[in-house]
């Protein structure tokens, strides 16, 4: 595997060499044949997928302030905008930049794989791209999408709808499922699959999963009522079913402790010599967190966080935006359950979102199964992923009459879901807990910053376009008009 991984970060450097080269281009990706980035897509494929990895567990560091589970360290003076929401275009552009461009590289596997006649690279190159986009949907609203990738002949591409986009990236999951079943006996690539390793069933549980995680956020949408019915009797029919337990779409291209090559969120807190880096010194436990684990008797408190000092079970933690700030030696550092470790994979989906998603979706009626005991298999999936125990979990779950656990005693089985989901996701998971926030404004009681020029007392429901779009695709990206962090919503959100 680590000769393997040499290789391709060599082929991907040339590739982003080709894009940088390119400025006057929108996200242009080198076409021609007879130069050097024509890689193949099983070699492309590997580093498009750690790039995943590195994506989603190390660009959304501020929502892990905003939901409730990191603060900032009283040993840093931190700039305003940071703390009371509100950013400019330039706040964290790199969701856009960095989303686009390895979008790029998804694209490239698509098309090179119909080229090549390699249906399962194909389909993956497609469901991977559904997986970007919506992330990028779901933080912008509109954004490029029928244009986005399409080099010299889009330099500036129009902005499709947000809906519009969200039906055709279900459409477009489709049609890779389509080509993963159609690939049988065709190449497969093995181990440059770092993510499932080949495993075709694992791949289409995942494509069905990303699909239900696309048609929960439409949930509060009456009008798409009939819709959502409709697509999940598809995915009944498909047969397929979801990730389960023990199946967590993660990635691992032989992660190492040396420079460069470490599990990217571990690597953000450790340097490989062990001592803390900057970021690790920046981020400690929120407060807010903290209560809701002490008030539940949860033992995933110390998956999640540090004990003050390192040992014992003293947990401390301040809130976001407070003008009492703590130093270091005061408060919890993140957790091991969080920072796994140097060589461990790097999750994108993981197997208690599945669950989750699994046992809201029961709960609402739109599959079949137990609410109940999805809920709890979720519960106890997120302890074994936390480096908990199942005993833990059935002891923790075993508790009675205690609001958001005790399912049987819930008034509100969807706000216990969804609150032990984000419990769940604390850390490595945030872009999804946000998600959940804009959608059913769960938890109820997220605090707002407590910084004192906080003047909207609202978390934002987006961001806005990047800086650099209004550099390059100027009177496209304005004619999307005044955006406001507060009130342009995605469509989605009510």
């Amino acid at each position: 595997m680590k000769s393997i991984k040499n290789t391709v970060a060599g082929l991907l450097a040339v590739l982003l060499m080709a894009q940088a080269g390119c400025k006057q281009e929108f996200l242009d990706i080198n076409n021609n044949p007879n130069q050097v980035t024509a890689a193949t897509p099983e070699l492309v494929l590997p580093n498009a997928l750690a790039n995943t990895g590195a994506y989603m567990t190390t660009s959304f560091y501020f929502l892990n302030l905003w939901m409730g589970y990191w603060n900032w360290s009283g040993n840093y003076s931190i700039n305003l905008s940071d703390k009371n929401y509100q950013f400019t275009n330039s706040f964290n552009q790199g969701i856009w930049t960095n989303g686009y461009v390895n979008l790029k590289n998804y694209n490239y596997i698509d098309q090179q794989g119909a080229t090549l006649n390699q249906p399962l690279l194909q389909g993956m190159g497609k469901i991977m791209k559904a997986y970007h986009f919506q992330i990028l949907v779901d933080t912008y609203g509109d954004i490029p999408y029928t244009q986005a990738l399409q080099g010299t002949t889009a330099i500036t591409p129009t902005y499709d709808k947000a809906q519009d986009i969200y039906d055709d990236l279900i459409k477009q999951i489709d049609a890779g499922l389509a080509l993963l079943a159609k690939g049988a006996g065709t190449r497969n690539p093995g181990t440059n699959d770092i993510m499932f390793g080949g495993d075709i069933a694992k791949w289409q549980r995942f494509a069905n999963t990303l699909k239900l995680r696309i048609l929960l956020r439409q949930t509060e949408k009456t009008d798409r009522a009939a819709y959502l019915q409709t697509q999940f009797a598809t995915i009944k029919s498909s047969g397929y079913g979801f990730l389960g337990a023990g199946e967590n779409a993660q990635v691992n291209p032989g992660y190492v402790n040396s420079q460069n090559q470490q599990n990217p969120l571990y690597g953000a807190f450790y340097a490989v010599n062990g001592s803390p880096t900057t970021t690790n010194n920046q981020y400690k436990a929120n407060g807010y967190a903290l209560s809701v684990l002490k008030q539940t008797n949860d033992p995933r408190i110390g998956a999640y966080y540090r004990p003050v000092g390192g040992t014992g079970t003293n947990f401390n933690g301040t809130y976001f935006g407070t003008i009492d700030v703590l130093v270091n030696s005061l408060v919890s550092d993140i957790g091991p359950g969080v920072l796994t470790g140097v060589d461990k994979p790097a999750v994108i989906m993981s197997s208690h979102e599945s669950l989750f998603m699994q046992a809201e979706a029961a709960q609402r009626g739109l599959i079949t199964g137990t609410p109940k005991a999805l809920y709890q298999a979720a519960v106890t999936e997120s302890f074994i992923n936390a480096g908990r125990t199942a005993t833990e979990a059935t002891t923790y779950l075993a508790q009675k009459g205690v609001a958001n656990v005790d399912f049987d005693a819930s008034t509100n089985k969807i706000a216990t879901i969804i609150t032990q989901k984000w419990i769940s996701e604390n850390g490595l998971a945030p872009f999804e807990a946000w998600a959940d926030y804009r959608r059913l404004g769960l938890p109820t009681d997220i605090p707002i910053s407590q910084e004192p020029s906080t003047s909207v007392k609202q978390i934002p429901v987006r961001l806005f376009y990047p800086q650099t779009e209004f550099s390059t695709n100027a009177t496209v990206v304005n004619a999307q008009g005044t955006i406001n962090q507060f009130t342009s919503k995605i469509f989605w959100i009510k």
